[in-house]
């Protein structure tokens, strides 16, 4: 661990004042599906061949996982990682495990068997995780029967881990080939797709104990086709979505309680990103950068000044926000925009362009195909 990666600032910071990297190591993603997954003082990147799980302190690798090949075969609720098996054919039982961070046991593991789900590594889709149950879509039957009939028998479903049972299960029709994102908030699982023409988007919310659908709502936005898992924005009151406007969502009701932006095909924006009742996203326009806007009435706060450097933003890349800045993946680096001025005060050079937060550790960490860096969050 600590060795210094292709990429790696050698001075304590850079000549624009960009800090360096507290650590960073080699990788191999060749797909960036998944933004990196925080659990109990360690970070899990789910790679082209493996999931790996390093320390945050200091990056180095504590387990891996070969038989989680796929982003759909893991998730965490923050404590421990959840992992389907990898079996090809289906076995005609889900075979989940769990296994800890730091806290959790050191990666202990536990084993739960679902009986009726065909069970092969692409009939299962772990979606996310919160106290202790996980929330997935599986198919159900029997591989050998319908296993080339794969649109058939998918249900989302709920399991208490600690039980190792289902709680709930919900039909639903199958819609293509594009990953779920979601979130829980509250009482609700929120959950988005792009959908089977992949021009829209559909959002919808359950409720988080019976698994009945309370609404959803079809929106069109073709961007949608390159979000990844962990890309769905909310807080406790709306879902924020970027495309041709920025929009927010009524978490109570699906409609659409504001709009910003003209909606013109020369302007868009990226994934935002929602703290101290503010919404940043990278707007694509004549000079692009950061805009912010209020959560509860989409009104314009700021747009990002310039700093006398052309940086183009990653649109399909979440920012990330500390208590001094807001930090917007841009090509070729990490652009730290000042919350107080609203200006470029540095870009930290990277290749990494999949950014996450632990607030409680204040570190940065970031994913690109070959490495993999962590930075202090200020």
């Amino acid at each position: 661990g600590g060795s210094a990666g292709p990429t790696a600032v050698p001075a304590t910071t850079a000549a624009d004042g960009a800090p360096a990297p507290l650590w960073q190591e080699k990788a191999f993603d060749r797909e960036q599906r998944i933004t990196p997954l925080v659990a109990d003082g360690v970070v899990g990147f789910a790679e082209t061949t493996e999931f790996r799980v390093l320390d945050m302190s200091d990056g180095s690798e504590l387990w891996t996982e070969s038989a989680v090949m796929e982003p759909r075969q893991v998730t965490t609720d923050g404590t421990v990682f959840y992992m389907s098996s990898g079996e090809f054919e289906g076995p005609g039982v889900l075979h989940l495990r769990t296994r800890g961070g730091l806290g959790g046991g050191g990666g202990t593991s536990r084993t739960i068997d679902l009986k009726g789900y065909e069970g092969s590594y692409k009939g299962t889709e772990l979606l996310t995780a919160s106290d202790g149950v996980l929330f997935a879509s599986s198919r159900r039957g029997d591989w050998d029967v319908t296993g080339d009939r794969d649109d058939t028998g998918w249900h989302l479903i709920a399991v208490d881990v600690r039980a190792g049972r289902e709680l709930w299960r919900q039909p639903y029709a199958w819609d293509g080939v594009r990953p779920w994102l979601s979130k829980v908030v509250g009482d609700r699982l929120v959950l988005g797709k792009n959908s089977g023409d992949l021009d829209s988007f559909l959002v919808q919310a359950r409720d988080l104990r019976t698994g009945r659908q309370l609404w959803r709502r079809r929106l069109p936005l073709k961007d949608s086709s390159s979000y990844i898992p962990g890309q769905l924005v909310t807080d406790e009151r709306h879902v924020y979505l970027g495309g041709d406007r920025l929009r927010a969502l009524r978490l109570t009701d699906g409609a659409v309680a504001w709009e910003y932006g003209s909606g013109s095909a020369s302007t868009s924006y990226g994934v935002p990103a929602v703290a101290h009742g503010l919404v940043h996203a990278q707007e694509r326009r004549e000079t692009p950068g950061l805009v912010s806007v209020g959560a509860d009435n989409g009104r314009r706060h700021r747009t990002e000044g310039p700093a006398g450097r052309s940086l183009s933003p990653y649109l399909f890349a979440t920012p990330v926000i500390g208590e001094k800045y807001v930090y917007t993946p841009v090509r070729g680096g990490l652009n730290a925009v000042a919350l107080d001025g609203y200006r470029s005060d540095w870009v930290f050079r990277t290749e990494a362009s999949r950014f996450v937060t632990d607030k409680k550790r204040t570190r940065l960490f970031g994913a690109g195909e070959t490495s993999v860096v962590s930075l202090p969050l200020a």
